[in-house]
């Protein structure tokens, strides 16, 4: 074997952690978003009705005027309709692949899940009722504020989930 194979070789053993990390966060990504374009009508149809009435619920429930028919919820004059990439699930399915690739236990694996997915969950209810009351104060600002900086915080709150239940499993002496 020729000295720059040998090399590569090592450095691939050496890297074999990280590697297995990768090919398999992205096996169970393509196998997570597989399943939910498939379960559409089945999970994700279902999971953005709850959303929009969760939402109406809320916001009554602070006295505020709102409305929700299937996926669409309005606040006064302003309504939304909440889509695939509203609900947040194609984010909690990154997250989840992420920590099923994690060299883990399967309980490990099962509470980070639940509780991942509960957090993001939350998260994404809290930019739904932001962005309807943004829609409603401030329009111009709605466009904006959905497609850049609530898309940027919520992948970077995906990320914090995953570092934090990482942290907790793997702590760094």
């Amino acid at each position: 074997m020729p000295k720059a194979e040998g090399a590569l070789a090592r450095y691939i053993r050496s890297q074999w952690a990280g590697i297995r990390f990768c090919a398999l966060f992205a096996l169970y990504a393509v196998l997570v978003f597989a399943v939910l374009y498939a379960a559409q009508s089945i999970v994700v149809v279902p999971l953005n009705r709850h959303l929009a009435w969760a939402t109406e619920k809320a916001l009554r429930l602070v006295g505020a005027r709102a409305a929700a028919s299937g996926a669409v919820v309005s606040l006064g004059s302003f309504a939304v309709e909440i889509r695939n990439n509203c609900n947040a699930i194609y984010e909690v399915g990154l997250y989840v692949a992420a920590v099923w690739a994690y060299p883990a236990s399967v309980r490990e694996r099962l509470v980070g899940t639940a509780i991942g997915a509960g957090v993001l969950y939350l998260v994404n209810f809290l930019r739904i009722l932001t962005l309807l009351a943004l829609g409603l104060l401030s329009p111009a600002w709605f466009e904006a504020t959905h497609l850049y900086g609530w898309q940027a915080l919520f992948l970077l709150a995906v990320a914090a989930c995953w570092i934090t239940w990482v942290s907790r499993v793997r702590p760094v002496a």
